[in-house]
């Protein structure tokens, strides 16, 4: 990494060149380690000509490193601040700056004794890096722009930058619009039941979705019997503000009526549905993009109006426990309350679809971080008693508190959860399938994952460029349960966006790598689906907790990428012979850079 000294010392220029390795530069403290038990904010100024995320690491003297990635916008100057109890104790998933936005997964370390700084990336591309006013305050300060803007147009769009199809005038939009409508009035057979199932084999039917493995290999099968592999796409939804509320001068300018946020696809959408008959056109029109795309699946976090009237098969994301006694979301699982308030929510949401053959099954709760963050320890030192305290605490008079009794108390205290959980919907509907929970990478321990046995489905959100063969059989062996893919995505640095979570050179190679992702993925015998996400990519000024990955099908501006469009045709077309084994999957990898 090139390093240019700005003016009085105050300043630096860091040039990370392109790479496949992680680059860093380390900050000694001049005077020795520092102690950040106390401190207000720690702020530095940011400026950045690409919108990969960098990332901030403190490192003690312990050897210990905790941090958070940032994810600038382009070229915008800005001051960031991290006060000081995110340093110590609370915890940040993504949360949302004026012009950036930060994320941590970790926990967090010692401050008696802070000695350095990190700063380092993953480019795959030459970034400049402009860092400069490092300060530590005893007090809290706000994170701020450092310019006028303005920096998006009236289209959602980042108004630096140009690339083919971007939009420039309203004429411009609605001849993108009408070869649109065009294109979607052609014939695509993919060899689909009514269901999306493959109709060159079929079993008996009964009349909803369920599991089977025949001769080694799992499936879905759909009501009518026909074998089913779940191809699909998450956030297939028309809402998605961008805050507006004390970043004004970010905006050229916001749709009408906008106040605290702004939708521009909403907006936009609206223009091209019509306002009186939206939702019933806008609903139209992407179960037809579903079916001539190749989907099968409307994926987790869509509108429930793609639930109404179902024309394509679909998941739901169920809420529970929400409130109420909890230990990072681990709730009070030996408390008649809790059985209570499961049962409810459950009848509420459930019962309504309980004869609906549209649906394929519930997921229950989505990339849960309370197995990481020493739950059984937060519940022992609770000062609050709870009916799942007076258990744990019996459970180590009985057994000892050692790494196995500890092993075997997570199992019995995940076990429980699921089993509840399960009970509790199967009363509510009895004839669609258990989808479980989300894992992020199926990485908890495995005494949590082997409870998901109670689950029809073991679900993982897994993003890579590829499944891991060894993870999902040692999730699959542990829980003798065929596995669903909830979510994986590609991106690139283009657009005004963040790149997301695996980026990839361009547009072109966005497509390469879902062909290479999802055709790897159905050629395991144990997956039985992939769900991209998401449908529309976010605002390009961040969603609700600043998360504005460029990685959709469609665009604000309610354009699909044709290059995404004709990998997945093609994708789809191979998946089941892929899945059967009568053919393999695609060899052929995405370029980075």
């Amino acid at each position: 990494v090139e390093l240019i000294p700005g003016e009085e010392g105050k300043s630096i220029e860091l040039k990370f060149p392109a790479s496949d390795e992680r680059l860093s530069v380390k900050i000694p403290f001049p005077d020795g380690p520092q102690d950040w038990n106390d401190v207000g904010t720690f702020s530095f100024h940011s400026k950045s000509n690409s919108t990969i995320r960098y990332y901030v690491t403190i490192h003690n003297t312990a050897e210990e490193r905790f941090g958070y990635s940032v994810h600038p916008y382009l070229n915008v100057p800005v001051r960031i601040a991290i006060t000081g109890d995110y340093w110590r104790d609370k915890y940040m998933n993504n949360t949302q700056y004026k012009a950036y936005w930060l994320s941590n997964w970790g926990n967090h370390i010692d401050l008696d004794e802070v000695e350095w700084i990190e700063i380092s990336m993953n480019p795959n591309q030459p970034v400049t890096l402009e860092l400069g006013n490092f300060a530590l305050h005893d007090d809290e300060i706000e994170d701020a722009i450092l310019s006028e803007g303005p920096y998006v147009d009236e289209f959602g769009q980042w108004i630096d930058l140009d690339w083919p199809g971007k939009i420039h005038s309203e004429k411009e939009l609605q001849e993108a619009w009408t070869n649109e409508d065009v294109q979607l009035k052609e014939d695509l057979d993919f060899g689909f039941s009514e269901y999306g199932g493959w109709k060159e084999k079929q079993l008996k039917g009964s009349g909803f979705f369920r599991t089977v493995e025949l001769d080694d290999r799992w499936w879905l099968v759909d009501p009518e019997g026909y074998v089913f592999y779940s191809m699909g796409v998450n956030c297939v939804r028309f809402i998605g503000p961008t805050q507006v509320e004390g970043r004004e001068q970010l905006f050229r300018q916001v749709p009408p009526d906008s106040e605290e946020t702004t939708d521009f696809y909403r907006y936009l959408a609206e223009q091209r549905y019509g306002k009186d008959e939206f939702v019933k056109n806008w609903k139209q029109n992407q179960n037809r993009r579903l079916k001539q795309w190749g989907f099968n699946t409307v994926a987790n976090w869509s509108s429930p109006e793609m639930w109404n009237e179902p024309s394509t098969p679909f998941v739901i994301n169920l809420s529970f426990n929400r409130s109420g006694k909890n230990w990072h979301r681990f709730p009070d699982v030996f408390s008649e309350a809790f059985e209570q308030k499961i049962t409810a929510e459950a009848l509420e949401q459930c019962a309504p679809y309980r004869n609906e053959p549209f649906l394929i099954g519930y997921f229950t709760g989505n990339e849960e971080r309370w197995p990481m963050r020493n739950f059984i320890d937060l519940i022992i030192n609770d000062p609050e008693p709870s009916a799942t305290q007076d258990y744990v605490k019996s459970f180590f008079d009985e057994n000892g508190d050692t790494p196995e009794s500890r092993e075997k108390l997570t199992e019995v205290l995940a076990r429980t959860y699921f089993s509840k959980v399960t009970e509790a919907i199967r009363k509510a509907d009895p004839n669609h399938l258990i989808l479980g929970i989300r894992w992020a990478g199926g990485r908890a321990p495995d005494p949590v994952m082997r409870a998901n046995d109670v689950f029809d489905v073991f679900s993982l959100n897994f993003y890579r460029f590829q499944v891991s063969q060894e993870r999902v059989e040692h999730l699959h062996q542990l829980t003798g349960r065929p596995l669903m893919i909830g979510e994986f995505h590609f991106g690139a640095v283009d657009r005004g966006y963040a790149p997301s979570l695996v980026t990839v050179k361009d547009q072109h190679e966005r497509g390469v790598a879902y062909q290479f992702y999802v055709e790897q993925a159905a050629a395991l015998p144990m997956v039985i689906g992939t769900h991209y996400f998401q449908h529309v990519e976010q605002p390009v000024t961040g969603r609700f907790d600043g998360e504005n990955y460029g990685f959709g099908f469609v665009t604000q501006q309610d354009i699909p990428h044709p290059l995404m469009v004709q990998f997945a045709r093609q994708t789809h077309r191979r998946i089941y012979p892929i899945h059967l084994g009568d053919i393999p999957p695609t060899e052929t990898r995405a370029k980075v850079r």
